[in-house]
């Protein structure tokens, strides 16, 4: 039992001490550009619907961070794609490029200033 608890915390704190930003990030300026240039990446908004509904960048795709991992099927399609992710804060936008990338993909960017910073730079 001993040994078991001890496996336990050093699992805990082994998650813990991970940066909890893995994903690269991409600056608000250089996705208008990309977006200006017609090279835009798809962007996954990862708020809930009402936050979606309230206000939104143009384009980007609604799926809840909390659903990422059962929206897989539908997010294979954009595998070889550079993938932006968003939310409010960046805390669901990096538990959803966590699950992007167990998953496999390689090309997933957090949005700095995640949509408060897209708004302050309209």
């Amino acid at each position: 039992m001993k040994r078991y608890l001890i496996a336990s915390l050093f699992a805990v704190l082994a998650l813990l001490s991970a940066p909890l930003w893995a994903a690269d990030s991409i600056s608000v300026a250089q996705l208008k550009q990309d977006m200006q240039a017609g090279k835009g990446p798809i962007i996954i908004d990862v708020r809930d619907e009402d936050e979606y509904l309230a206000g939104h960048i143009p384009g980007a795709i609604m799926v809840p961070a909390k659903q990422m991992e059962h929206h897989l099927d539908m997010m294979e399609q954009y595998r070889k794609e550079q993938i932006v992710l968003y939310c409010q804060s960046g805390r669901r936008a990096s538990a959803a490029a966590t699950v992007l990338e167990n998953a496999g993909f390689k090309h997933v960017k957090l949005l700095q200033g995640d949509y408060p910073g897209w708004e302050a730079a309209q």
